[in-house]
C-alpha cells in the first residue's frame, strides 16, 4: 500500500470520527457497528466512549489475525489502530468545543454524510473500518454464515440494544434514519464514477457502426455472431461501453446508420480494463 492510499484512509477515518464525535455523539442518536457499541455503554453504564472504541477495535483486530490469516488483518490494521485514535482526539476536541449544532435533523445529515463518504472512501482503497466486519468474516470463516447477511444481524442487534438507553424515542427514530442515509451514501461512494453504460446493436450495417464506434468515439468493440430467431438470418451484434453522457450521441449516429437497428441499453456497475481503468492501446485507426 503506497503513501498515498494510506494519506486517503486517515483522512478518511479522520472524516469519519469527526461525524462520530461532533454530529452522532451530541444527538442522542443511535447507530450501529463498534461506534454504536460504544455509545450505548456510555449511556447506559458510564463507560467512557473511547476506550471502548479502543478496546474493542484492538480485540477483534487480534481476533481476526489469529482466526483468519495475516493477508485479512493487514487490510483492517490502519483502520483498526486510525479510527480509535483520531476519534479520542476528536472527541477530546468536541468536548472542549462544544457540538456544532443543536438541531437534531442537521445533526442526522452531516452524521450520515460523514459516515457514508468516510467509510465509502475506505471501502473504495480497499482497506476496512475494521470493527464488526471483522466479526462477519471470522463467523464467515469458521461458521459459514454469509458476510453481508451476519453484518446486518450484528448492526441490528447492537441497535436494539441502544434503544433502552435512550432518552427519548426521537432519538431511536432518527438513529434508524441515520443508518438509511448512511448506506445510501456509502452504496453512492462505492459506485461513483464506476457505472458505464452497454450497448449491444444489431444491425445489417454492423461493420459501418462498429467503424463510427472506433473511428468518431474511440471506444472498443466486440462483435458477437447472432442468428435471427424467426429468419435464421446470421449476421454479427456489436457489443461496446461507453459513459452515461456519450449514451445519446452515440445512439442517434447508429440510427443515422440503420434507422432499423435493434438496440439495447443497459447499465453496469464497474467496467474494469483498457480505456477505463487502463490506458488506451493505439489501434489501427490512430
Amino acid at each position: 500500500m503506497n503513501i498515498k492510499k494510506i494519506a486517503i484512509i486517515l483522512c478518511a477515518n479522520l472524516l469519519f470520527a469527526f461525524g462520530t464525535a461532533y454530529f452522532l455523539v451530541p444527538s442522542g442518536m443511535i447507530s450501529g457497528g463498534v461506534t454504536g457499541l460504544a455509545l450505548g455503554l456510555d449511556r447506559g453504564f458510564g463507560i467512557p466512549k473511547d476506550v471502548t472504541v479502543w478496546v474493542v477495535q484492538v480485540a477483534l483486530f487480534a481476533a481476526g489475525l489469529l482466526m483468519v490469516g495475516k493477508d485479512f488483518a493487514a487490510t483492517t490494521l490502519i483502520g483498526s489502530f486510525a479510527y480509535p485514535a483520531l476519534f479520542s482526539l476528536t472527541n477530546r476536541l468536541a468536548e472542549r468545543t462544544g457540538p456544532l449544532t443543536d438541531d437534531p435533523f442537521l445533526c442526522l445529515l452531516f452524521a450520515g454524510l460523514a459516515f457514508g463518504v468516510g467509510i465509502g472512501v475506505i471501502l473504495r482503497q480497499g482497506a476496512s473500518t475494521g470493527g464488526t466486519d471483522i466479526v462477519a468474516v471470522i463467523l464467515n470463516k469458521k461458521l459459514g454464515l454469509p458476510i453481508s447477511g451476519t453484518l446486518y444481524v450484528v448492526d441490528a442487534l447492537v441497535l436494539v440494544t441502544q434503544v433502552f438507553f435512550v432518552d427519548t424515542a426521537d432519538q431511536a427514530l432518527y438513529g434508524v434514519l441515520f443508518v438509511l442515509l448512511y448506506s445510501l451514501i456509502l452504496d453512492m461512494v462505492l459506485t461513483s464514477g464506476k457505472s458505464r453504460i452497454q450497448l449491444q446493436i444489431i444491425s445489417r450495417e454492423y461493420e459501418a457502426i462498429n467503424r463510427m464506434i472506433l473511428q468518431t468515439f474511440d471506444r472498443g468493440s466486440t462483435l458477437y455472431r447472432t442468428e435471427g430467431g424467426f429468419t435464421r438470418t446470421a449476421s454479427y451484434a456489436v457489443q461496446t461501453i461507453v459513459d452515461k453522457r456519450e449514451l445519446f450521441r452515440l445512439r442517434e449516429q447508429v440510427l443515422v446508420i440503420d434507422s432499423d437497428a435493434f438496440i439495447v441499453v443497459s447499465q453496469v456497475a464497474e467496467v474494469n480494463g483498457r480505456g477505463f481503468t487502463l490506458g488506451k492501446i493505439a489501434g489501427p485507426h490512430d
